[in-house]
């Protein structure tokens, strides 16, 4: 590598860390860094201590793997967009930096695991080169299966639906036969069939980046989309379907006119009732996270997921309780992250509305001071209880398949956390990242915590049942107190 080529990588590799100084938002990333700190040292300590020695290691590399493929998805996702088709095109050499940089990481990166697994497995059963090779051909290619996810968002489809065919059995016949095949040739020239694989794995990465051409710029301008719009979601400012594209706008076509349909009948129903006049207001206060599209899209992503099951189940012959009863992880937290959604969305959708806040306290029959901070309280919590009553499809078919426990424990947690909405919201401020993931990570700790539990003690469901009512009421109750002496809640965030 010649010095110039090394220190443009150096420059692309300081990237993703520099955009962020830039923004402001270098503190959010330590913080991040800190909490995947505790959420993988935590457990890797507790592993070495408790542990049995050989067990306790493979935990600690497992969690040191996550941590690399976490740096990982932040270099490459910097790649990515550093893969302009302009630059691509007018400035020489930097088609081939890129992917000189990016073979280079990721090069380092399998070398990292594959030495440090040698080293481990030499240490602990005495010959550890084919587990240094075993490992560095996983990471490998996990680490290419990563990158194509985040260039090509499809590629999440089949990894995700993958696993549900494997009962299949042709499909299991066709998956086993195939890694026996490749499982025999490794063992036959280990070294050999390592080198073979990293190579084309490196030849499939180099070719993730475009060529300056109308597809390369047509394919980063999607891609930028999607980041943007995956970035207003992160800061809470959650952007309609239309943003993610034409088909995402055709999808969300049918709610946009229900969202028309609403605003009309309120029009034709106005008054200078309170009631009349928030429901009116809140169509502004809330914008596109008004509860109707967000009720919507939270019924409109169940249509689809069980369209998904009853493909699957009619395609595989599959039952549905067992795809339930594999997927119910993922379930629990995607019902969760649904549920939590209007927590996220709701504070960042009133500081995007706060500049025609102020023409909404003129509106005829507007409350004032305390009235009006709780009559935006409850609009909030009416959101909420609108966006849990559309779940509770979701729900039943949980329970139904004898899976309501992981249900439960996690989404329970967004009733307790719906005081996080009662605040000073005169004093509200721009929603960052941080701020909108700390009630998440909450929520996801103590679902965690109580299907733990309840899972270990069957008798604690009662108990722990009425606790949680318990702080709920209690938390709404002084939150409740506690609005009357905010000042006046509109225009949010003047205060601040």
């Amino acid at each position: 590598m010649s010095a110039a080529i090394a220190r443009q990588a150096g420059l692309m590799l300081q990237a993703p860390w520099q955009w962020r100084r830039n923004d402001g938002g270098l503190w959010a990333l330590r913080l991040y860094g800190a909490l995947m700190a505790l959420l993988l040292g935590g457990p890797a300590v507790a592993a070495l201590v408790w542990m049995p020695l050989r067990a306790a290691w493979t935990m600690t590399g497992m969690l040191a793997f996550v941590a690399l493929a976490w740096v990982w998805c932040i270099q490459f996702g910097a790649l990515l967009r550093l893969d302009h088709p302009h630059t691509a095109h007018a400035v020489p050499g930097h088609p081939r930096a890129l992917r000189v940089t990016t073979l280079g990481l990721w090069g380092a990166l399998v070398a990292l695991c594959g030495a440090a697994s040698a080293l481990g497995a030499a240490l602990l059963l005495g010959d550890g080169l084919r587990f240094g090779l075993a490992v560095a051909t996983g990471a490998g290619t996990i680490l290419l299966l990563l990158a194509m996810a985040m260039r090509w968002w499809w590629v999440w489809i089949p990894l995700c639906l993958g696993p549900t065919f494997i009962p299949v059995p042709g499909w299991n016949n066709i998956v086993f036969g195939s890694w026996a095949w490749m499982r025999q040739q490794w063992l036959d020239q280990p070294l050999g069939a390592t080198l073979l694989v990293l190579a084309m794995q490196g030849l499939l990465l180099s070719l993730v980046f475009g060529s300056g051409n109308a597809r390369h710029a047509v394919a980063y301008a999607s891609r930028e989309r999607m980041r943007r719009s995956a970035a207003a979601g992160a800061a809470g400012q959650k952007p309609t379907l239309a943003a993610y594209g034409r088909w995402a706008e055709w999808l969300g076509l049918p709610w946009q006119r229900l969202s028309d349909a609403w605003l009309a009948h309120v029009c034709r129903q106005a008054s200078a009732r309170p009631a009349s006049v928030m429901a009116r207001a809140e169509i502004v206060l809330h914008g596109p996270q008004h509860w109707v599209r967000h009720v919507s899209t939270v019924l409109m992503v169940q249509m689809v997921l069980a369209l998904c099951f009853v493909f699957v189940t009619g395609l595989t012959g599959l039952s549905a309780r067992l795809m339930l009863d594999n997927g119910r992880a993922g379930l629990a937290i995607g019902l969760t992250s649904m549920a939590l959604s209007g927590l996220v969305s709701l504070p960042g959708a009133l500081w995007m509305s706060r500049r025609e806040q102020a023409l909404l306290r003129l509106v005829p029959g507007m409350p004032q001071g305390a009235a009006l901070n709780r009559a935006v309280a409850w609009r909030l919590m009416r959101h909420c209880l609108a966006v849990w009553a559309a779940l509770l499809p979701a729900g039943v078919t949980m329970v139904w398949a004898g899976q309501g426990l992981p249900f439960v424990a996690f989404v329970a947690m967004a009733l307790p956390m719906s005081a996080w909405l009662w605040c000073d919201v005169s004093r509200l401020r721009a929603a960052r990242p941080a701020t909108t993931f700390a009630p998440i990570l909450l929520c996801m700790a103590a679902g965690g915590l109580s299907l733990f539990v309840l899972s270990r003690q069957a008798d604690a469901l009662l108990p722990w049942a009425v606790g949680l009512i318990l702080l709920t009421a209690g938390l709404l109750s002084w939150r409740w107190r506690r609005l009357a002496q905010f000042p006046p809640a509109l225009p949010a965030g003047r205060l601040s």
